[in-house]
């Protein structure tokens, strides 16, 4: 289970069926800190599933490539799949 606990977090893309107000409430009360964006704070990025450039389906968002270029430069951040936020999503409801 991923823990976002006092880790700072930013979402890129949809995580249907959920809005993002109710994907940043959920992490929010999980006692994560949301960012709308990625910053050397940044410990999780959550890669939803629509974060591709519909236009340049081989471009990906702003924030995934900025994760990408962090995480060469030496930046410890996590990047956790649509599947794997549901996971955590399901395992707090148990």
């Amino acid at each position: 289970m991923v823990d976002v606990t006092g880790k700072v977090v930013v979402i890129t893309g949809s995580l249907r069926p959920l809005t993002r107000q109710d994907a940043v409430a959920f992490l929010e009360n999980q006692g994560a800190i949301v960012q709308n964006y990625v910053s050397a704070q940044t410990e999780i990025l959550i890669a939803g599933h629509k974060q591709l450039d519909l236009f340049e389906p081989d471009k990906r968002s702003k924030k995934y490539e900025s994760t990408i270029k962090r995480i060469a430069d030496g930046q410890k951040i996590r990047i956790i799949s649509e599947e794997a936020f549901f996971t955590l999503v399901k395992e707090s409801h148990v």
